[in-house]
């Protein structure tokens, strides 16, 4: 199974207060279900062989649940793209040259994430089967690792404060339109393939119109 919990308003409040402005989902997984190759994890049932080893995987079955979360992270300053000055392809163009990094809200984000399930789990019952690292940044998984990455072409009102205009045409060259999640001023919590879906068909609804006005050039 895999179930999912927005973000609450008691949430936000309590989060908001140590020091994180935005937003996470909670999911969790486990419980009883067909056993996979990790259901008997020797981190949990020590080096058991034989029947004492069958007996404590029957023990433990169904009796462990994953916690995990998503977190909106906010733009900063540090995590940007540019030209490479060096690296070039094989044509010769510059390749993209990423720089990122977390900042404070994000750190503070993931441990009101640990103390929320650490408190979520003792009310439930359970036991946390390992305490949370007293260093927050272990917890947090590599940047680009989730493959819910978005922006780098971000949607603006006005030239000056972005790429695309609110339809996802380049302001530079209204004949280019970003139909993907690059337009994304920021990372939102939620899994964000409806909200591109929607910008697509908007952009298209968009484009076929200004087609027929004659503002976009129709292709060849």
């Amino acid at each position: 199974m895999h179930l999912y919990a927005p973000f609450s308003e008691a949430q936000a409040a309590s989060a908001k207060a140590m020091g994180s402005p935005r937003g996470y989902y909670m999911a969790w997984g486990g419980g009883r279900q067909m056993p996979s190759m990790g259901t008997v994890n020797a981190g949990h049932v020590g080096e058991l062989f034989g029947t004492k080893l069958k007996a404590e995987a029957r023990r433990y079955y169904g009796s462990f649940v994953d916690l995990h979360a998503r977190g909106e992270m906010i733009p900063n300053e540090r995590s940007f793209l540019e030209l490479d000055p060096d690296k070039k392809d094989r044509w010769g163009i510059p390749v993209l040259r990423f720089h990122f990094e977390w900042s404070d809200y994000e750190i503070q984000q993931v441990a009101h994430m640990q103390k929320t399930f650490a408190e979520m789990i003792e009310a439930a019952g359970g036991k946390p089967s390992s305490p949370p690292p007293k260093d927050i940044r272990k917890a947090m998984t590599t940047g680009g690792s989730v493959n819910h990455e978005i922006g780098v072409a971000r949607m603006s009102a006005r030239p000056e404060d972005g790429v695309t205009n609110p339809f996802g045409q380049l302001w530079d060259c209204p004949n280019v339109l970003v139909a993907d999640g690059g337009t994304f001023v920021s990372n939102p919590y939620k899994n964000p393939t409806l909200t591109i879906l929607a910008l697509a068909w908007r952009q298209a609804d968009h484009l076929f119109a200004e087609m027929k006005k004659g503002s976009i050039a129709a292709p060849a």
